[in-house]
Order: structure tokens, then C-alpha cells, then sequence
């Protein structure tokens, strides 16, 4: 009973910003697309009451809307009341989210999921198989993802979606590929807790003690290798994977503007981006207006997924200046201090566009 009230309580905090409170919805219906009829009326109904989970201001609870996987994994470790741990994972994503604390949990759990490493994976929707290997293992230790689904099909939390499979093709008949919607997701806890499945399995328990000390990166790896093949997102990690090149940053990015006849009425910076990785990338700056000019050449460290700053040149001289990804062609170029290497007549702030051959 104390992991029922314990998950109810903590699901209640997150799932409530999934969407905000339905207020238009008819009096003897509750939400206007979920008739009574629908298959998940009755668990949605059942976490209305418990104030799990809400609708949304035009009445509607859009049971086919995706779950992210980061979604499942917040409700996942209040579900299970896992313990919290002090070490962090290191992520190829620099940004820092809310969520690396649930995949900090997980990890020493070796749960499996995806996005450990990488804060896009976490944003992304979360398949049904995905779910069903998270469950299975926590609650019977199966590490296959048809053991997986047979764990679920046998105690009845899901029925499957492809009958035609049935008997043929078990994934296809549980629809492994294909992505949690909101009515599953209310669905798989609503029957959980109905068979008073909240206990954890002695395989995860013993993974949690982690008697081999393992890295929390290391447990993250092994618990991202027990994902079904076909269910698989990103990479595992390692030191050389954490440094490999990234070509997300490199390019020549440009913006020139003439005001007058001549060349020296005319504006223009040159961005010279090179050798990224996922630390950090080799920066060349020209920029001029009219006969002003200045460049400035050093090492950016990549702060966030978005961002990245240069503190100084190859010479030593403080220059800072920040660089931000905006959308997939452009960069934003934003100066501190960086007096050094340029007439005082320009500056290295600007928003400049990936050249294309």
C-alpha cells in the first residue's frame, strides 16, 4: 500500500503538466472523445478521480497522443518508488534537463531505455516495446523483448493490438513498434496496480547494489543492450564515442550587406567553424564594415546542445563570444568582450547563414 499511495501522489505532480484540467467536458461524459464505449474509459476515468492524469481546456483528452520516453521513465520511477542516486551520468547532450535525475535512477537500475545519453532521444515518443521490456524487467527480470510482451500478455495488461498475428508473429501482434499513446500509457499502470504489481524483481535489486561497481555510464550501456534490437535509438557510451567528430557545427557561415557603390561600403563576417566534437570546435572569425576589420581565431567549448562559447584566442587574449544554433543553417554570433584583433569600427555580433554548395 505504501508504493500505491506513493505513486499516486508522485504520478499526480508530473503527469498533471502533461495537460491542463478539461472544464468544458459534458456532464455525463467526461471527456468529449472518450465515449463510454472507448476500451480506455474505465482506467481513465480511474485516474481522473486520482488526479493522475487531466484533460485539456477544450474538453478533449486525446487518448492517441504520444508519451515521450522521458514522460514514461518520470512516471516509471514514481510508479516503483526507486531509489535515488548522487552519481551522474555523462550525456553526449551538454544541456542539463530535468529529467537527469530519472535517468540517473534508471541507470542504476538498468532499466531499459534509450535515451540515457541523449536529451533528444528523451523527447521523443516512446514505443510500445520500448515499455514492455522497461516493465518486464522491472517487475520479472526478463530481458527479451517477447518475454517481455508474453509477461504482459499473460497477466493480462495488454491484449495486443494485430490479431491477425496472434499466433504468427508475437511483436507485430503486440505492436511493439509502434509508439505509447496517452490511453495506453493510463491503460498498463491502471492494470498494474489492479494486480497490485509494484514490487521490483531480484534481478534489478541486484543490479541496483551494483556489488561489481560498475560506472553509472557503464550500467547505462548494459541496461540499453537489453533493448530489443529493432528497438534501439543512438549509441552507447565510450570515451572515444563521447569525443568522435561532430559535423553538426561545422561549416563556412556568411552574411554580407552593401550600403554604397563601393567595396568599402559594405559589411560582412565569414565564420569558419572546423574539427567539432562534442566538446568543442576550432573557430576562424573575419568580419569587416567599410575599412574596419578584425579576425579572431581560438577553441569554442559546446555548452548546451544549442550553444557554445569562445573565452579566448589561440594568442591567449580574452575574447568571448557566443555562439547559438538557429534552427539547422543558421548561427547567431553574440560578443562579450573581444576588443582584441579588431578596429574598434566593427564587432563579431551577427546572425550568419551555412553556405551550401
Amino acid at each position: 500500500m505504501k508504493r500505491y499511495f506513493i505513486a499516486i501522489f508522485c504520478a499526480i505532480i508530473y503527469l498533471g503538466s502533461l495537460a491542463l484540467p478539461a472544464n468544458n467536458a459534458e456532464a455525463n461524459q467526461l471527456f468529449i472523445d472518450i465515449p463510454k464505449n472507448h476500451y480506455a474509459a474505465e482506467a481513465i476515468q480511474w485516474a481522473y478521480e486520482f488526479d493522475i492524469i487531466n484533460g485539456y481546456p477544450d474538453g478533449t483528452f486525446r487518448p492517441n497522443q504520444a508519451v515521450t520516453e522521458q514522460q514514461f521513465a518520470q512516471i516509471f520511477v514514481n510508479y516503483f518508488d526507486l531509489e535515488p542516486v548522487e552519481e551522474e551520468l555523462m550525456k553526449f547532450s551538454k544541456k542539463q534537463i530535468a529529467s537527469d535525475a530519472i535517468y540517473n535512477t534508471l541507470a542504476a537500475y538498468q532499466v531499459p531505455l534509450n535515451g540515457y545519453f541523449d536529451n533528444q532521444i528523451r523527447s521523443s515518443a516512446v514505443t510500445r516495446g520500448t515499455v514492455a521490456q522497461a516493465l518486464a524487467y522491472m517487475l520479472n527480470g526478463d530481458t527479451t523483448l517477447n518475454s517481455s510482451i508474453q509477461f504482459l500478455l499473460d497477466y493480462y495488461i495488454t491484449s495486443g493490438q494485430n490479431p491477425k498475428y496472434e499466433n504468427t508473429n508475437l511483436q507485430r501482434y503486440f505492436g511493439a513498434s509502434n509508439h505509447l499513446t496517452r490511453a495506453q500509457l493510463v491503460v498498463f499502470f491502471y492494470k498494474l496496480q489492479a494486480k497490485s504489481f509494484f514490487y521490483i524483481s531480484p534481478k534489478a535489486e541486484q543490479n541496483f547494489e551494483n556489488t561489481e561497481q560498475y560506472t553509472l555510464n557503464k550500467r547505462a550501456n548494459l541496461a540499453r543492450n537489453i533493448l530489443d534490437k529493432s528497438l534501439r535509438k543512438g549509441s552507447n557510451w565510450s570515451t572515444e564515442a563521447n569525443n568522435k567528430p561532430n559535423k553538426t557545427w561545422n561549416g563556412e557561415y556568411t552574411y554580407f550587406y552593401t550600403y554604397g557603390n563601393g567595396d568599402i561600403d559594405s559589411r560582412g563576417r565569414i565564420l569558419s567553424i572546423t574539427n567539432s566534437s562534442k566538446s568543442s570546435f576550432n573557430v576562424t572569425y573575419y568580419t569587416y564594415d567599410g575599412w574596419n576589420s578584425g579576425t579572431v581565431e581560438g577553441v569554442a567549448t559546446i555548452v548546451s546542445d544549442k550553444k557554445a562559447r569562445l573565452n579566448k584566442t589561440s594568442e591567449g587574449t580574452r575574447c568571448v563570444i557566443e555562439f547559438e544554433k538557429i534552427g539547422t543553417n543558421s548561427i547567431k554570433t553574440t560578443e562579450f568582450y573581444c576588443e582584441a584583433g579588431r578596429d574598434k569600427g566593427t564587432n563579431y555580433n551577427g546572425t550568419l547563414t551555412l553556405e551550401t554548395n
